[in-house]
């Protein structure tokens, strides 16, 4: 008997024990989520979740309802922002709606963050559950259990459950999916194809890049066992039965969608606009400064890189990988010895992944959290990989494995750790804002950049933390096109502004790899870094990763060719820490970035900084 069949068929007492463990995973789980929820003491400082608060607050359900009123398009329950689905929006301003029966504060965007950010763990703590679920029912309960535990260790679900935006949500969709088109793949019958296709409904309705979900409902169909289904008089009619079933299912999803998002339907003009508006902006048809990062980048490669350094960390991230190449091969056995029922439930997670990896890991805009819909399958991979390593019959291998296990599971919970120093540690936003209006005179000028946060931060009104409204703030508009005028008025910034404070690498990470488009620019960072412009670094506000005195260190210097500043090459120099490279913006910059304040130090002529700026050698418009 198959060792995943052995544990199928556990003693009850073996069994209770493993649900027991499942118990202890999801305590883990929940307590790596929700510890650090005020990680920017409610200030807001991820732009999408921001966003999506500031929609939710303006829902309102028409009381008493009247039907001529919610079909409109100009109904208040119209959210009339569809970059992301109206399930999450609507699920928000329900549980805030419920909460502030309770505690009026939550009802309000102020206190949003609580409850969405409570929300996104618990749905995230879903995803591990059903990880577990899934593990169970196509590999065994040890398969199970370890892939839900890997999960629950996984540092990209615990940052992204700390923010409300829809990709906990999404992720935990996805899932309850797949776990229902396995079930109706096992045995077939238009019950488990409306219950899938519910679930795909409500995928959608989060997010539309859901979409290639439909891949595994037509496998459950088409693959799929029917031995409950009507008798079969031959191969034509059970295979339109079976399409029968597939458009009922699709149906069934069409109608989920409807529901949870029928503004899609009653304002389908805005829908459009807002769906193709982002459409363009993944893929790269529509020139956004926020996606040119990753101009240059290689599709797959990028998000392999940092799946594996970062979302996952190494062992996890390889297990992940490898696991993935074992479902291919097995999938692929069992599809060559005709054993299709076999291979059709595998084949229902195992399309998903490749669909959506092959849809979306080929875009342009490459952001880390674009792979958190298949993260659960990687960690259950591992999970059925590494268990199958502990069961090998030699014993030399069988100890390798176990060592190899033992290791993927102790370094991924140590990196989780880790991660958790950041949301220990005061927020680099909070901690420069401090700085600055305890050490920045009243009245100087201070340059920031647009499409970044401002430092010191607005969203302070009183207390010591208030100076906004008492410096002259300037904003360089870095990702204008590179102009004469553009190369005035950055003179004039240099020779007026008495500090400049970047709040993040955003700009300065992107700009530089881009010289030809911005000559003028790329030379300015390079400067303002080297310390050639008169301004020199004064203070530096970081919240690494790190354990036990190690830290996790992210590169914003070396790989687009910029000096480091000395004040931070010094601090840099005294730190115990593992470099790694460069990490993807969308991974640092909300909830652990690093900024930097630069000083006027010395006062050069305009002809000086037009030399250092090398604006002699540029021909721009």
């Amino acid at each position: 008997m198959p060792a995943e069949g052995r544990v199928m068929h556990a003693s009850p007492r073996r069994g209770l024990r493993l649900d027991w463990a499942l118990v202890g995973i999801v305590v883990v789980a929940l307590a790596l989520r929700l510890y650090g929820l005020a990680w920017d003491e409610g200030l807001l400082f991820h732009p999408d979740e921001r966003q999506i608060y500031m929609q939710v607050a303006e829902l309102a359900f028409p009381w008493p309802p009247d039907l001529a009123e919610i079909l409109s398009p100009d109904s208040p329950w119209n959210p009339r922002f569809f970059a992301y689905g109206s399930l999450p929006l609507y699920t928000l301003r329900i549980v805030t709606w419920l909460l502030g029966l309770i505690e009026p504060s939550l009802a309000g965007i102020n206190g949003f963050f609580w409850s969405g950010r409570a929300l996104s763990a618990g749905l995230d703590v879903g995803s591990v559950i059903l990880v577990y679920a899934l593990g169970r029912r196509l590999h065994g309960r040890a398969t199970g259990l370890l892939g839900a535990g890997l999960l629950a260790l996984a540092v990209l679900h615990i940052q992204l459950s700390h923010f409300y935006a829809v990709d906990t949500m999404l992720a935990c969709a996805a899932m309850l999916t797949l776990l229902l088109a396995v079930r109706a793949a096992q045995r077939l019958s238009l019950g488990r194809g409306a219950l899938a296709g519910l679930a795909f409904g409500l995928a959608i309705a989060t997010k539309a890049s859901a979409a290639p979900l439909a891949l595994p409902l037509a496998v459950a169909w088409f693959l799929g066992s029917d031995d409950q289904g009507p008798d079969d008089d031959g191969r034509s009619y059970r295979f339109w039965w079976r399409l029968r079933g597939l458009v009922f299912t699709l149906g069934c999803a069409a109608i989920a969608m409807a529901v949870a998002q029928p503004y899609a339907i009653i304002d389908p003009l805005r829908f459009l606009t807002d769906v193709i508006h982002e459409g363009r902006m993944a893929s790269g048809a529509a020139d956004i400064p926020y996606t040119r990062q990753y101009i240059g980048t290689l599709p797959y490669l990028y998000h392999g890189r940092q799946l594996l350094v970062w979302s996952l960390g190494v062992p996890l991230g390889l297990a992940g990988l490898a696991g993935l190449a074992l479902q291919m091969g097995v999938t692929t056995r069992d599809l060559v010895r005709r054993e299709r029922q076999r291979a059709a439930a595998r084949l229902v997670p195992l399309s998903w992944c490749l669909a959506y990896l092959v849809a979306v890991g080929g875009l342009h805009a490459k952001f880390a959290r674009y792979m958190l819909p298949i993260t659960p399958l990687l960690c259950l991979w591992a999970g059925d990989l590494l268990v199958r390593a502990w069961r090998l019959r030699a014993r030399w291998a069988r100890t390798v494995g176990r060592a190899i296990g033992v290791g993927t599971v102790v370094l991924t919970a140590l990196y989780a750790l880790a991660y958790m120093r950041v949301y220990a540690q005061t927020h680099p936003w909070i901690e420069t804002t401090r700085f600055i209006c305890a050490s920045v005179p009243s009245g100087s000028s201070v340059v920031t950049e647009h499409w970044d946060d401002p430092l010191p931060l607005t969203q302070r009104r009183s207390g010591p933390d208030a100076c906004y409204t008492q410096l002259n703030m300037l904003r360089f508009a870095a990702y204008d096109a590179d102009t004469r005028d553009k190369a005035y008025h950055l003179l004039g910034f240099l020779q007026g502004a008495d500090y400049i404070v970047l709040a993040s690498n955003r700009l300065y990470n992107t700009i530089p790899r881009l010289p030809e488009r911005y000559p003028l620019t790329s030379r300015y960072y390079e400067a303002l870094m080297g310390e050639e412009l008169g301004f020199e670094l004064v203070f530096s506000s970081s919240a690494y990763p790190g354990l036990a005195g190690l830290e996790l260190v992210d590169d914003t210097f070396a790989h687009v060719g910029l000096l480091v500043p000395r004040l931070l090459a010094e601090r840099e120099a005294g730190r115990s820490a593992l470099h790694l490279g460069s990490a993807d913006e969308s991974f640092t910059v909300y909830d652990h970035p690093k900024t930097l304040v630069f000083q006027r130090t010395a006062t050069l002529s305009s002809a000086e900084l037009q030399d250092a700026l090398g604006l002699s050698t540029l021909e721009l418009p």
